[in-house]
């Protein structure tokens, strides 16, 4: 009888991984934030990669994917000062983005064909982040920067949901196997804790200008230290506004899947 059943779950494992198939997919990603979140950040592009696991006989598929977006960036001429005293001419980058990372489940809502609907959902972790970057004169490869740090990062939990459209290309691409090749789209919401950020170009309204008032908690500016090369007065350069609110977006993908099968 033992031999049997380990027969038996042999004979499973050999025909689970001839049957296991992999989606692996990457695509771009335009974000539109809403609610009070929209009120400081217009839109994001960005990029995300995915790699789902198709069970076997089943619709659904489990994985994990990762995203890079950016929100804002502003490039200045700043003079710089050492500090020896010492001055040069330099650009000012402020860089905003956010990095997602997620677990993900699809279900396909009808079999394998040209055109498959899916729901998917997703639950992991958003990491906004804003840097700074003071290039260096001497060294234009940047491989040496008078400063780069980060300005700002937090991040909190969310969760997404949403669904989407895969399309065979196999129907237009007639050398192309089917099964293998698709092109997708897909549409998500997303919900996350409170996060504190940066933007350099919130939108043009009239509540959310440049230097808004700090008295909600919500919103405070964050400036860096120049000097005047004129009459070597020291200034403060703003370089954003730090808001905190909840996340809340649309996510717009269209992408490009591939299909693994072994």
């Amino acid at each position: 009888m033992k031999n049997i059943l380990l027969s038996l779950l042999l004979l499973l494992c050999v025909s689970t991984a001839t049957m296991a198939q992999y989606d692996l997919s990457t695509g771009y990603v335009y974000s539109r934030p809403q609610q009070q979140m929209g009120d400081y950040i217009k839109h994001a592009h960005g990029l995300q990669f995915q790699a789902l696991y198709r069970l076997p006989n089943s619709r659904l598929a489990f994985g994990a994917g990762i995203g890079f977006n950016g929100y804002g960036s502003e490039t200045s001429r700043q003079t710089y000062r050492f500090g020896d005293g010492s001055t040069t001419e330099t650009d000012v980058s402020v860089d905003n983005a956010f990095s997602t990372f997620a677990l993900i489940g699809r279900l396909d809502l009808l079999p394998a064909s040209i055109v498959t609907p899916y729901l998917t959902g997703q639950a992991g972790y958003s990491l906004y982040r804003t840097s700074l970057y003071i290039e260096n004169p001497d060294d234009p490869d940047g491989c040496k920067p008078l400063e780069n740090k980060a300005l700002q990062t937090d991040g909190a939990f969310s969760v997404s949901g949403g669904g989407g459209l895969r399309w065979d290309l196999s129907s237009i691409i007639k050398k192309a196997s089917k099964q293998r090749f698709f092109a997708d789209i897909s549409a998500l919401y997303t919900q996350g804790g409170k996060v504190s950020y940066m933007n350099v170009n919130i939108p043009a309204t009239p509540a959310t200008h440049h230097h808004p008032v700090p008295a909600s908690g919500d919103v405070f500016s964050y400036s860096t230290r120049f000097i005047n090369p004129v009459n070597q007065v020291v200034h403060e350069h703003h370089v954003g506004d730090v808001y905190s609110s909840y996340i809340r977006m649309m996510e717009f993908k269209l992408g490009f899947v591939y299909r693994i099968s072994k």
